[in-house]
């Protein structure tokens, strides 16, 4: 199955966010849940997927000075397909000048037999404000998971400032000197004046990084 969703958020003429357009297909269906001063949109998933095969795109543009937040309602399930190919999702996000993102989906369950990759593209105006979450969980309870990548490319005022892929998979992939025993995976990039002071915390179940990708962006990762 092919599908793709886009969505323009702006301001109206009271200076309210609103949705100046949206197109979906399912299963990419997006609802507002709330008009209040930050606009909030839920992402629906209109059928069960991703499937092995499947290939799924999703743009979202914030107009200038707009503030939008965005969740879905479920963990997607990533699952093997009749074919056992792989299956993919593109997501495409713009946010403008003084704008602000709060992008905070469930994390993808990469079950097993599963091949999943997602891919992430933002481009942001330096003056916007963007937290923008993404997050895996490796298999269902009691089970191995399958393959999942994660590809990010952020750009700030037209400056790459990460372009980088993970790769997870049952064995070497996740294993001593990989990414060790955790099956949770959170990746956060923050936007914005006040970031987070670099650092490394390792615990027995967590090990958590942040680091500072330029002045006005940092990433955190988080494993456990």
């Amino acid at each position: 199955m092919e599908a793709a969703t886009a969505a323009e958020v702006g301001l109206d003429n009271r200076g309210h966010t609103v949705v100046r357009r949206m197109l979906c297909e399912v299963p990419l269906l997006v609802r507002v849940i709330d008009n209040g001063p930050t606009l909030s949109l839920a992402m629906v998933n209109g059928a069960a997927g991703p499937l092995g095969g499947d290939h799924y795109r999703f743009r979202l543009e914030v107009g200038a000075g707009a503030h939008v937040a965005v969740c879905s309602v479920a963990a997607a399930m990533a699952q093997p397909g009749p074919s056992w190919a792989a299956s993919e999702m593109v997501v495409d996000l713009v946010v403008g000048e003084h704008a602000t993102l709060d992008w905070a989906p469930q994390p993808t369950v990469s079950v097993v037999g599963s091949d999943h990759r997602v891919v992430v593209h933002l481009a942001a105006a330096g003056s916007a404000r963007v937290v923008m979450r993404e997050g895996v969980s490796l298999g269902r309870s009691g089970e191995p998971s399958g393959r999942f990548a994660l590809r990010q490319r952020v750009i700030i005022d037209e400056v790459a400032v990460l372009d980088h892929e993970t790769v997870l998979a049952p064995g070497a992939l996740v294993g001593p000197g990989a990414h060790g025993p955790g099956r949770n995976l959170t990746t956060s990039v923050i936007i914005g004046a006040d970031l987070p002071p670099p650092s490394v915390s390792v615990t027995e179940r967590c090990v958590q990084a942040t680091v500072h990708l330029s002045p006005i962006c940092a990433l955190v990762t988080t494993r456990s």
